[in-house]
């Protein structure tokens, strides 16, 4: 026991060791009772003002708080620890706390009895532990100070934490027929509160049980006289009840339409999923963190991440495993944060109290007050609250628990960022082995393994992701004459009309956060969606936008924040880069096809790749050493912004490593819009870097991919110097007739369009190669000159330079 003690249930009271202390200003203990009310929480001082002095505060409230509180920590507390950080009564700027490890407070055993009850191993202990809380009360609730804090919702909170109990001991007191020893309790509160039907009704069932039939029918009397009087009402179904059954002299307690406030066990949740597969660690994790018990901040977990990513399924699996870890009760609400009319969270406080077991007639209208009643009734208790699609903390402030041992699991597509003290997870999509067992638990393992190969295709065209698959799936299994591999053919011609079945629709989803973002994000969004990039910087972001970086980066954020693009890492140069997930691509090129024209899209692809390959030739040109001599065409070059340039010169070599990937895509991009002058000159920009850094993969996919487009258009130039790469790789895997064989064929090109560099470069190898020696090394002669056409950069066609 700690040297200062405090009673708040009745009058206030306040001990240094067993010397009662008295305080004799009535503000001056309105203000010790507030912090005594919220002890170990702090407690602003404009909330002080306001409960103290209301719309009366003078100009000089501030001071004045100030200065009761210097007052009670000397009053209470004279020696040097009330000057210091260790005092019972903090000071957090403008807040104050009182430290429950530094004083005893009658509130804080009455809590602590309660939750023993509420755990204990037998109902006769968990009723002796009740009637030791109850006894701890000698009157309402700061009943010295009603003139100061009438009505004040923090007292009213405690107040009906009395009334829970003492309904819940009494239940239990029948039930056990150990009614007479809840009387002298029932007394005190239906005296306080002559009004409340519930306790008048215990009161009149306990009466009767304990032998006192006469009285009892007299108490019902009294009680509906009262009603009728104060209230111009008759009693209700609950207290009708408890007086018909004294009348017919049963003994068990009666059916109660309105259970008794603080008995119910809320179980809200939603139902789980019966095929949840994979995240497996993950699950595991989460459960082992909130099976622990605290007395710390009020454990928080946040689940964050893109639509249809499994935010809430993978909420509510973990809340249905650790329901044994929260004996009383689940609640959850969807706060469709995402949706056109997100939820109030006044209503979503109803509804939780109505859960809890408070009558509609109980509820405040006052939302503060709401909040106040709300978290008395979880205090004590292990109850585990689960808020789905939150719009951020705002939106879930109302709805916390006040402390353990509740818990709390939040789901939000949003990044919830400064929340102290929470765990965050933000939810990727599936590996591929869990896809792959999602869809087979969806559409059956025997049909799952029958077409292995077409089911990991169906899975990669969804990109992992849980909402896509189980939408495949389910087309699947209503149509059971469907093989897989038709299905992903479907999809892949059709697009997101075949992820659409019901209430499942990727589409939809994703319209929600497309429909969020302003106009020019919107914009960016559908322009950025058309390129086959498999990522992307910010500076790439702004040739295709054809604006600054800022403006980029700042339109990109927009769509970061709504999860339309993701984040994929930072690259070589140290820039941040950023990615479509697969279906949300495929979403913003229906909405390109819909909103832009052909050719504006035309010109976006072109323009990218012009930057990506003018940048990529003053890259190749920089390497420390080269093999062969940069053979230029007619492809158009589109000025880079000036930090790639920038990074670019820094480190030629960390830039190719950054946009390899890019390079690829942007070949492939190239050749299926029919610019096989881009496709060519892109993939030759990549010769020199993967003898350097041995792309080999790199080399040959964008060369032979170049060389179809160029054999098809008739480009012969790019074929020729499509070959020379191509013979660099057979010489690299030792295929010297291949290699002798695309040579011969480049020099015959080169020597025929009048290529002395190519021609004679070609020659020397094959020379080289005949003799079984190295090839001889290329000097890189000077950047050829560069002219302006239309907006668009063009290299001089002269060969060989």
């Amino acid at each position: 026991m700690t040297e200062i003690r405090f009673h708040l249930l009745g009058p206030l009271r306040v001990w240094r060791r067993e010397t009662e202390i008295k305080i004799s200003s009535d503000k001056q203990r309105a203000v010790l009772a507030l912090l005594l009310l919220k002890a170990g929480a702090p407690v602003r001082r404009q909330e002080i003002i306001d409960a103290v002095w209301g719309d009366d505060a003078p100009d000089s409230v501030v001071n004045l708080v100030q200065t009761y509180v210097g007052r009670l920590r000397r009053r209470i507390d004279p020696g040097d620890a009330a000057r210091s950080g260790s005092s019972w009564l903090a000071g957090l700027g403008a807040a104050y706390a009182i430290r429950p490890e530094r004083c005893d407070a009658d509130l804080t055993a009455f809590r602590s009895a309660v939750a023993s009850a509420r755990h204990a191993a037998s109902p006769h202990e968990s009723l002796h532990l009740m009637l030791d809380g109850l006894k701890l009360w000698q009157g309402p609730c700061l009943s010295d100070l009603d003139h100061v804090l009438k009505g004040h919702p923090w007292v009213r909170a405690v107040d009906q934490e009395r009334i829970n109990v003492l309904l819940e001991a009494a239940r239990t007191a029948l039930r056990l027929g150990l009614a007479a020893e809840m009387l002298p309790q029932l007394r005190a509160v239906a005296e306080a509160e002559p009004l409340n039907e519930a306790v008048q009704s215990w009161l009149v069932l306990a009466l009767a049980a304990s032998g006192a039939q006469a009285e009892a029918l007299a108490e019902y009397d009294a009680a509906r006289a009262r009603l009728a009087d104060e209230l111009g009402i008759d009693p209700g179904p609950q207290l009708r009840a408890a007086h018909l059954q004294v009348l017919r002299q049963e003994a068990a307690p009666p059916y109660e339409t309105t259970p008794a406030p603080g008995t119910l066990r809320p179980s809200l949740l939603p139902a789980g999923i019966g095929d949840f597969t994979g995240r497996e660690k993950l699950v595991e994790h989460l459960c082992a963190v909130m099976a622990k018990r605290t007395t710390g901040p009020l454990p928080v977990t946040l689940i964050t991440g893109q639509a249809g990513v499994g935010k809430t399924t993978l909420a509510v699996h973990v809340a249905h495993r650790m329901s044994e870890a929260f004996p009383d009760g689940q609640l959850y609400a969807d706060l469709r944060a995402t949706e056109t009319c997100p939820a109030d969270p006044g209503k979503v406080l109803t509804r939780f109290l109505r859960a809890l077991g408070v009558h509609a007639s109980a509820i405040p209208e006052d939302i503060d007050e709401r909040v106040d009643l709300y978290r008395s009734q979880l205090a004590g208790r292990r109850i585990l609250v689960v808020l789905d699609d939150a719009a951020g903390q705002a939106h879930v402030r109302r709805l916390l628990p006040g402390s353990p041992p509740c818990s709390v699991i939040v789901t939000s597509r949003y990044r919830l960022s400064g929340w102290p003290g929470a765990r965050t997870v933000d939810l990727d999509v599936l590996e591929p082995v869990d896809a792959e067992n999602m869809l087979a638990a969806i559409v059956g393992e025997k049909r799952w393994r029958a077409e292995p190969g077409a089911a990991a295709e169906l899975v990669w065209l969804c990109g992992g992701l849980p909402l896509g698959i189980r939408a495949a799936g389910t087309r699947l299994t209503a149509r059971p004459h469907w093989t897989i591999a038709h299905f992903s053919a479907r999809f892949a011609a059709g697009g997101l009309d075949e992820l659409t079945l019901k209430d499942l629709d990727v589409r939809a989803t994703l319209a929600v956060g497309y429909h969020r973002v302003g106009d020019a994000a919107r914009r960016a969004f559908r322009l950025l969606g058309v390129l086959d990039l498999p990522s992307f910087s910010v500076c790439t972001a702004a040739s295709t936008l054809e604006t600054s970086p800022d403006l980029a980066e700042e339109l990109i954020d927009a769509l970061t924040d709504e999860r339309l693009l993701e984040v994929a890492g930072t690259d070589a140069t140290g820039r941040t880069r950023y990615r479509f997930h697969e279906l949300v691509r495929l979403y913003a090129r229906e909405r390109a096809a819909e909103e832009e024209t052909g050719t504006s899209v035309r010109t976006v692809i072109t323009r990218t790749l012009a930057t990506l390959l003018a940048l990529a030739q003053e890259a190749d040109g920089r390497l420390p050493g080269a093999s062969y001599t940069p053979i230029r065409g007619r492809a158009p070059r589109w000025p880079p912004p000036g930090p790639e340039h920038e990074w670019l010169v820094a480190d030629p070599v960390a830039w190719f490593e950054s946009e390899r990937a890019a390079l690829v895509a942007a070949v492939r991009q190239a050749a299926a819009t029919g610019q096989d002058e881009l496709a060519w000159e892109l993939a030759a920009s990549l010769l020199n870097v993967a003898v350097l850094r041995e792309y080999w993969n790199e080399l040959e996919e964008t060369h032979r991919v170049a060389l179809v487009a160029c054999r098809y258009a008739g480009n012969r130039l790019g074929e020729a110097v499509m070959m020379r790469g191509l013979a660099e790789l057979e010489h690299t895997l030792g295929h010297h007739t291949a290699c002798a064989g695309d040579l011969r064929a480049a020099h015959a090109i080169f020597a025929d369009l009048g290529v002395p560099a190519g021609a004679t470069e070609a020659l020397a190898r094959l020379r080289a190669l005949r003799q079984g020696t190295a090839p001889p090394p290329a000097h890189l002669p000077a950047p050829a000159p560069v002219l302006r056409r239309s907006g668009v950069e063009a290299a001089s066609p002269r060969p060989g330079v």
